[in-house]
């Protein structure tokens, strides 16, 4: 039966039909949407529903995370946090904020109190906002039985304590990149990105695959998002066809963009991954698809393992700095997947690495032009004009990092970029001013999954200090609506169906409590999620 939505405003960000107060939907779609009393009359001699919870609240297109790790996200909701700041649980309770070592020991060693399993595995955890990292004798006043290990906020680096270390290996004698030794040359605890695989025991993290995604997906729905993404999936094996056969059988109260992991995928597939994930591809439905292969090329900024072009980190980091890959090794891995007509993701955070990608597409497109081939680089913190330029020649699209600009705005001044490449630093109205495909994303659970959040960063460029970080990329309402719909939609190449509220789109849409175009940018800190749609259906209402 037609389903008609009564709203108070109905924001669709379609020109030809900006603004109505009434949604009709019809089959998952958007059927009318209009002044209610032009739907009514179009609708007469039709049977419909009319539904009018949505009769005080504004309406805009459901909210789209492009970048993102729900089901991670899920899982690590169920582990120790020991972030710096406070965060939400998928049932509304708040896991409390550890602002110190000792804060972090003590939460480590309650929750080794109701551990069961062969590692324990805390997570969130930030030094940039403490006086130091984590090392072995920190996490050996935890436990010297059980193997500790710590994620960072990043999840670019880990800590873990000696029983860890000794259990799999790891001494002095080890030559790993990545793996930190303190002055007698042993190693000290700190393991950054591929050396974290020495001592994490990924089993320890993640858990059921089905309650994993349940929990993540239950957190973006709180915060008003019905297109999820798994931007690093392992879309292999009997844990990704469970998620697949859920999601695709509309279990899940949001659409899922999964993303396959191409390093990892290569390594199990070799010769055979274009052919698999043609057969996967093949499988897509409304509600589970593929989105673009992901590709790592650097590490993080704050975590110093990104790879930053000259004159490097301000405060002399540098042989710290990884490139994970460079322009030659994506081309072995991504090509042939470009040549199949697949879409790439580049996770880009310094512009040493964004060079690197630039140069890696550009000479894949001269050997195989295509159109509309949707490559994207993700986060892409530090893009200079030039680069952006590059990559609107190239036609390549931008997902942006914007919560970056308020967790860590404060430390990239001073530690990391410093104050003249921090300022341009996701710089939304450059990319937009470039003509670019641009959204923005949390990367949750690196920071919490919340557009609204992210709209009020690329609106106001705030860090926690206060400071407006680059007053000239700030960008107006409109745009950071769209940066978290029809930009996202674009990216994910859904933007005929997703985005918008148009008629024969699907009828997803995020219920609000109040309007978040007003001219007061720190308005949209006070809107309240009230309930999402997904394919015209209420999916519950939020308290």
């Amino acid at each position: 039966m037609i389903t008609v939505f009564p709203a108070r405003d109905v924001i669709t960000l379609d020109p030809s039909n900006p603004s109505a107060d009434c949604v009709a939907v019809d089959e998952g779609k958007i059927l009318h949407v209009a002044r209610r009393s032009d739907v009514r009359n179009w609708l007469t001699g039709r049977e419909f529903l009319e539904d009018d919870r949505f009769e005080d609240a504004i309406l805009v297109p459901g909210f789209i995370e492009a970048h993102g790790h729900v089901s991670g996200d899920g899982a690590l909701s169920s582990r120790p946090w020991l972030g710096y700041d406070e965060r939400q649980r998928p049932d509304g309770t708040v896991a409390q904020a550890c602002r110190s070592i000792d804060d972090v020991v003590e939460r480590l060693q309650q929750a080794l109190n109701e551990f069961k399993g062969s590692q324990l595995v805390g997570v969130g955890f930030d030094p940039v906002f403490l006086d130091r990292a984590l090392n072995r004798h920190d996490l050996d006043r935890v436990s010297t039985s059980v193997e500790v290990v710590v994620v960072n906020a990043s999840a670019h680096l880990a800590y873990a304590n000696s029983v860890a270390l000794s259990a799999h290996g790891v001494d002095k004698e080890t030559s790993v990149p990545g793996v930190i030794k303190d002055q007698d040359g042993e190693p000290n605890g700190e393991l950054h990105e591929r050396a974290m695989g020495l001592v994490l025991d990924l089993t320890a993290i993640l858990g059921d695959p089905e309650l994993d995604t349940r929990a993540g997906v239950e957190l973006a729905r709180r915060a008003g998002v019905t297109t999820v993404s798994d931007l690093a999936c392992f879309a292999l094996g009997n844990g990704f066809n469970q998620l697949r056969s859920m999601a695709s059988s509309n279990e899940l109260p949001a659409r899922f963009a999964y993303s396959p992991l191409v390093e990892a995928l290569s390594q199990a597939l070799g010769d055979g991954l274009v052919g698999y994930l043609e057969e996967q591809r093949n499988l897509d439905t409304e509600c589970f698809f593929m989105g673009p292969c992901k590709l790592i090329t650097d590490g993080s900024i704050q975590g110093f393992t990104a790879a930053l072009g000259w004159p490097g980190y301000c405060s002399g980091h540098d042989d710290l700095a990884q490139l994970l890959l460079d322009a030659s090794a994506i081309i072995r891995l991504a090509g042939p997947l470009h040549e199949a007509g697949f879409q790439l993701a580049l996770h880009t955070n310094g512009d040493l690495a964004t060079e690197a990608a630039l140069d890696a597409i550009e000479q894949m497109l001269e050997q195989h032009p295509r159109f509309r081939h949707g490559h994207r680089l993700e986060h892409c913190q530090m893009a200079s004009r030039a680069q952006l330029v590059r990559m609107a020649q190239l036609g390549i699209g931008v997902n942006l990092f914007i919560n970056h600009v308020y967790y860590w705005g404060d430390i990239h001044r001073s530690r990391t970029m410093g104050p003249d490449r921090a300022r341009r630093m996701d710089g939304v109205a450059s990319a937009l001013r470039e003509g670019l495909n641009v959204a923005v994303h949390s990367d949750h659970p690196v920071t919490p999954i919340n557009p609204l959040f992210s709209m009020w960063v690329a609106r106001s460029r705030k860090t926690r200090s206060g400071f407006v970080l680059g007053e000239e990329e700030r960008v107006s309402a409109h745009q950071a609506l769209e940066a978290v719909t029809l930009g996202p939609a674009r990216l994910l190449r859904k933007e005929a169906v997703l985005g918008s509220l148009e008629v024969g789109k699907f009828a997803d849409f995020t219920a609000l409590s109040g309007d978040p175009l007003q001219e007061d940018a720190d308005a949209l800190l006070e809107l309240k999620v009230l309930e999402t749609v997904v394919g015209g259906i209420p999916t519950g209402a939020l308290r």
